[in-house]
């Protein structure tokens, strides 16, 4: 969430949205949270993907589904949205994070 917050505030402001810049800020965002993961995965027990939506807020909505199959023990899904609740932004951003085991338990014979 610090990362998305970085990105979009600056000295407490909120910065608009601009359809121009939003290449840059989604490889930022992402470019950021690989580098924070990668720290997680230094035994390299993970794999880690991430996706980043951002849109600009006009009242429309946004729907989106995730599916995976996988195992439910070791593998995970995070979704974090920016901003969580505030009506008052210009933009949303939404980053989905997957993390899949690399280790495959073997059954007991």
């Amino acid at each position: 969430m610090e990362i998305l917050r970085a990105e979009f505030k600056k000295n407490d402001k909120d910065i608009p949205y601009d359809e121009s810049k939003v290449p840059t800020w989604t490889n930022s965002i992402l470019e950021k949270t690989m580098k924070k993961l990668d720290k997680f995965g230094e035994e390299k027990a993970y794999k880690f993907a991430a996706t980043c939506t951002i849109m600009q807020r006009t009242g429309d909505g946004i729907h989106s589904a995730t599916s995976c199959f996988w195992d439910k023990t070791n593998d995970e899904v995070v979704v974090v949205k920016y901003p969580k609740t505030s009506k008052f932004t210009k933009m949303v951003a939404i980053v989905t994070i997957f993390a899949t085991s690399m280790y495959v338990e073997q059954p007991e014979d």
